[in-house]
């Protein structure tokens, strides 16, 4: 068992309640849950054979599941669409994930007729997507068909929603033990960050919250700069104690910037999200990735972008890039111990979001956190 073995010692109780709590409880059901869209679901049986509509939601499931590829009956693409490092390591400790059944296409979801192929007992599906599907026969089809929908986010509201949305698995899955263990450590994180935060608040020498740009993926889509407006990172920054300049400016959750506007403004610290994406010119981080090479995009983003060599924060220490993945997955609360320390590096100097992801990838993850996950431009990799 994967995830049992990369557990240590002291946290041996929490790993064998998992296995206990991962063999379906059939009394247990059926089971009406509320979902995140607020949809009463009830679940006949514990699921077996679970349709992926986000294949980012893995990490989810890996965090509860000793196996959770033996509990998937396929996916709406694949991990490797957004991290094909991530794909193989996680392949690597579940082979059968190489043979799962993909189904390509369809906006949001594939058709009612392509999932029956499947024969999936149990659709996950992101939040963000509800809008788009509620308003098509999609939801009835599978209702008739007898196909529960969930409804989870991690990525619109990961700090309102990401807590709730474990326990709804855990409930769903029958694996209420582990979610409350994850959803435990994810709180203590959080907690520690409201602490700093709150001192660096009453610190009667600084003037006023530092100024905050959210870079979303540099050079992916836009040469500059898309933004999170009220939803996303715009939560993390905003629990952090930070000033958002992109807050009000623009209705929506995400949105593009003007190049100028930026400039005027001058923020004290950038955060430039990251990740493995296919395209060229983007800032590389997450797993395998060498800080040598992280390095190297923030150069070729500051150097490409005009008047981003004037920005105070490429110049004093204030540029960071931050893994993508965080807020796409239960992790959130690791991109915001990060944050609250970029931004108050007096008050939250404590805070080890390195560490934390250590501890969290080894107790409830099957692949090891080794890559570069969060950088700041300028500064000496550290010490292998």
């Amino acid at each position: 068992m994967p995830l049992a073995s990369a557990a240590n010692a002291a946290d041996k109780d929490d790993t064998d309640t998992q296995t206990r709590a991962d063999a379906p409880a059939a009394a247990r059901y059926p089971l009406q849950v509320t979902d995140l869209a607020g949809r009463a679901v009830t679940l006949d049986h514990a699921p077996q054979r679970i349709f992926l509509d986000d294949p980012r939601h893995l990490l989810a499931l890996a965090a509860l599941l000793p196996n959770p590829v033996a509990r998937l009956s396929g996916w709406h693409g694949s991990l490797a669409d957004f991290d094909p490092e991530a794909q193989k390591r996680f392949t690597r400790a579940f082979p059968a994930l190489a043979r799962l059944p993909v189904l390509e296409g369809g906006d949001p979801l594939p058709s009612a007729e392509a999932l029956l192929t499947l024969e999936p007992d149990l659709i996950l599906v992101n939040r963000a997507r509800y809008g788009a599907i509620r308003g098509t026969r999609l939801l009835a089809q599978l209702d008739a068909l007898g196909i529960p929908v969930l409804f989870i986010d991690f990525q619109q509201h990961p700090l309102a929603d990401t807590h709730p949305s474990l326990t709804l698995l855990g409930r769903a899955l029958d694996v209420d033990p582990r979610a409350t263990a994850l959803n435990r450590r994810l709180a203590e994180l959080e907690a520690a960050v409201a602490d700093c935060v709150d001192a660096a608040a009453r610190d009667t020498t600084r003037d006023q919250a530092p100024s905050v740009l959210i870079d979303i993926a540099p050079g992916l889509k836009v040469g500059c700069c898309r933004s999170n407006f009220d939803s996303g990172l715009a939560d993390l920054v905003a629990r952090a104690g930070g000033n958002n300049i992109a807050a009000g400016m623009t209705p929506g959750s995400e949105n593009v910037l003007n190049p100028e506007a930026i400039l005027a403004r001058d923020p004290a610290v950038i955060i430039a999200t990251a990740a493995q994406w296919p395209a060229g010119g983007s800032v590389r981080a997450g797993f395998g990735v060498t800080p040598a090479q992280t390095q190297r995009d923030l150069a070729d983003v500051v150097s490409r972008r005009p008047g981003w060599t004037t920005l105070s924060a490429a110049n004093q220490g204030g540029l960071h890039a931050l893994w993508h993945g965080y807020h796409q997955s239960p992790f959130s609360a690791l991109a915001l111990t990060a944050i609250a320390r970029w931004l108050h590096p007096q008050a939250c100097a404590a805070l080890d979001p390195e560490g934390a992801q250590q501890a969290l990838f080894r107790d409830f993850l099957p692949i090891a956190a080794d890559g570069t996950f969060r950088a700041t431009y300028g500064e000496a990799p550290p010490e292998r």
